[in-house]
């Protein structure tokens, strides 16, 4: 093989890892950017729920409609919290897994070179 041919195919290799790079830094900011919205979601959700509760609150007429209120509002920011919790979680998982493609791809490319 020529030198030119041996220069053609280290630039070819070079070219294709170079998209793969780009491909999982792509797929690295889409998942942090999933991740950020769902964190202003969950903030919206949670401060439209404290202005219903300060609402209802305002308006209750007995001591017995205040520990209804109170009940019923912890109980509801428990079930929305597990679920976001949930949501978080599956959602950070997607961004380590993208985070620590290319570290792995490393290690290994290191290794077969070592072999």
């Amino acid at each position: 093989m020529s030198e030119r041919d041996q220069n053609r195919k280290l630039a070819n290799e070079t070219i294709e890892k170079a998209k793969a790079a780009a491909e999982q830094s792509a797929q690295a900011i889409e998942s942090i950017r999933d991740f950020n919205v769902k964190m202003i979601d969950i903030a919206r959700a949670h401060t439209e729920a404290v202005f219903d509760f300060a609402r209802q609150l305002a308006t209750a007429t007995t001591p017995s409609d205040l520990m209804e209120l109170w009940t019923s509002h912890g109980r509801k920011q428990f079930e929305m919290l597990s679920e976001q919790s949930k949501e978080l979680t599956a959602l950070g998982q997607k961004v380590a897994g993208h985070s620590a493609e290319p570290i792995a791809r490393s290690v290994s490319q290191a290794f077969k070179k070592v072999a």
